[in-house]
């Protein structure tokens, strides 16, 4: 049994080296830990294609803990026992560079299960979980963030108590396939307008295939401070660039040196092929996609007079992952939960008005099916004389509906805090006489005048935003020409009331906004970025195709084969903090 405080637990750190022990368990309890008795975890190497499960009880090191028995689905152990200030540790390699979602398996009486985590000293994202009633009455929490390639610390930081943790999910969401070995300055000859010391900072610290931004532990480049100080890396040859991912120094000294410089790529003549400015600082890293130039030289120079570093510097070859409005890559999903990454959290209503809560393995049907290339889910609302709707409303629709997490039931939030949505999509078809269509929206409370609060629309060409049909306030362009079968994202983002929305069709708009760059994306109405300011509650966010119109409004055209309103998802994630 969990109890409320904590029983002959020792307050010393202990940090395991990863050494090849079995196990040092010598006729221990599982909640009385000690140097003596503990089982050492062998590092944990994630895929960058299928999820990877961590028992918490797994750890490399810890920091006041203990572990007990556990009645959570699968037995074994969790850890508990846990006050603020405490740690786990795992020994963690990533293959490839990307987002990733994390999944907590938590639970608590009456306090909230609080923790940062981290990976090496640089902080991914907090967790703050409403206690759920009982020490074994487990939920499910996630968070999705940007993991760099390499070997380094998973680190969970208790910034409260009285919880316990079961397992961690770390699932691949949107990953690079180009991996470490594919990085072409790896280990070539770098070079840097001046040296901070002739022990320290040398240039060659930014190819040693270490990220760490931390200038403690010895990889980090240091220039003198001066004047548009550089720094480069030669190739070797020719090759064609896809990515560069720069990483900054996180000391919260220095970060923020690295702003308002240039990247320049040179091929082997020494001829100037590509060129662009960062005005941001990297938080910590930020990948710059070169749409596939040729190049054997990259050089990284700041505008002003400062000191330069780097943590790390990695060119890619290739071309650009999602660069430009070129499809998805092909996939292997055969039903659309197979593209889904927790089908508990959502609900779908169809066309004919039926809804449906059980996505899990459901097969493919006329209204939600896997797409032919099997890397989307279909959704596909026929306008036909039988057609049914939820209440309040005339048209039609395939859409899905967020849920709570362990799909319980649905879920309504309020303005307050951060709620985010993001979808990668494209709108493919729209009906003949009423060419409408909504793809993604914020619904609000109905009673309070709310309703669609924001919602992205097409109009034949016209892709805008509108604000529960003007009533909140008017219209916003997003695209005045849109073609149908472009593939965009798009993000919205809601911060104590005030409304936002990311717009992108290059691919990139995931990691830039997961690495905090992505302002250039924001849709602004003339200079203001902060669309609508309202608070309100009742609020979900919904996914899909919310095709607007009828076979009132469609007429003789009503039952033909190609009449349907279209859209196809690729990608999408809501988060709630």
């Amino acid at each position: 049994m969990k109890n409320t405080q904590k029983l002959m637990k020792s307050k010393t750190v202990l940090r395991l080296l990863t050494v090849p022990i079995l196990a040092l368990a010598f006729n221990c309890a599982e909640n009385d830990l000690s140097d003596e008795n503990l089982l050492v975890s062998p590092n944990v190497t994630i895929s960058s294609t299928n999820a990877q499960t961590i028992q918490a009880e797994n750890f490399d090191g810890m920091k006041g803990i203990q572990t007990e028995s556990t009645s959570d689905s699968g037995g074994g152990s969790n850890v508990g026992w846990i006050d603020s200030g405490d740690y786990l540790e795992y020994s963690l390699t990533v293959p490839a560079s990307g987002s990733y979602k994390f999944e907590f398996r938590v639970a608590s009486k009456s306090n909230a299960s609080k923790f940062d985590f981290y990976q090496g000293n640089t902080k991914l994202s907090n967790v703050n979980k409403a206690a759920t009633g009982g020490y074994q009455s487990w939920v499910t929490t996630s968070k999705t963030v940007n993991l760099s390639a390499g070997t380094s610390t998973l680190k969970l930081l208790a910034t409260g108590g009285g919880w316990n943790i079961n397992w961690i999910k770390i699932t691949p969401v949107s990953v690079s396939q180009t991996t470490v070995s594919d990085n072409l300055a790896l280990g070539k000859t770098a070079e840097q307008s001046s040296n901070y010391s002739s022990s320290a900072g040398l240039p060659g610290l930014a190819v040693d295939g270490n990220t760490s931004g931390a200038w403690s532990q010895g990889s980090v480049t240091h220039t003198s401070n001066s004047s548009s100080p550089w720094w480069q890396v030669r190739l070797g040859d020719d090759y064609t660039i896809g990515d560069i991912v720069i990483w900054n120094r996180t000391d919260s000294c220095c970060s923020s040196r690295l702003n308002n410089f240039d990247v320049f790529v040179y091929n082997d003549a020494g001829t100037q092929v590509y060129k662009t400015t960062i005005t941001s600082t990297p938080n910590p890293s930020v990948t710059i996609s070169t749409g596939g130039v040729t190049g054997s030289r990259v050089r990284i120079k700041l505008k002003g007079t400062n000191a330069l570093s780097l943590a790390e510097v990695q060119v890619f070859s290739g071309e650009s992952d999602g660069g430009g409005t070129t499809n998805p890559p092909t996939g292997n999903a055969s039903i659309p939960s197979d593209l889904m990454s927790n089908c508990n959290q959502w609900k779908i209503t169809y066309p004919d008005g039926e809804e449906d809560k059980t996505l899990c393995g459901e097969a493919n049907n006329e209204y939600f099916f896997v797409n032919s290339a099997k890397n989307g889910m279909v959704f596909r609302a026929p306008i036909r004389s039988n057609n049914g709707t939820t209440p309040n409303s005339d048209y039609v629709r395939s859409e899905l509906r967020e849920r709570t997490e362990d799909g319980k039931s649905d879920i309504y939030w309020t303005t307050d805090g951060t709620h985010v949505v993001y979808v990668k999509q494209a709108i493919t078809h729209l009906p003949i006489e009423k060419n409408h269509l909504v793809a993604t929206q914020i619904h609000g409370d109905k009673a309070a005048g709310i309703d669609d609060a924001m919602v992205l629309r097409l109009e034949g060409s016209n892709l805008f935003l509108s604000f529960n049909g003007n009533k909140l306030r008017s219209d916003v362009t997003v695209k005045s020409n849109y073609s149908l079968g472009t593939v965009h994202e798009v993000i919205f983002e809601v911060k104590n009331g005030k409304h936002y929305c990311y717009y992108s069709e290059d691919g990139d708009l995931r990691s830039k906004y997961l690495n905090g760059t992505a302002s250039s994306y924001l849709v602004k109405d003339g200079s203001n970025s902060v669309l609508m300011d309202i608070d309100y509650d009742q609020s979900y966010f919904k996914i899909g195709n919310y095709t607007q119109s009828n076979a009132e409004e469609e007429g003789s055209s009503t039952g033909n084969s190609n009449n349907y309103g279209e859209v196809v998802v690729y990608d999408f994630f809501v988060d709630h903090n």
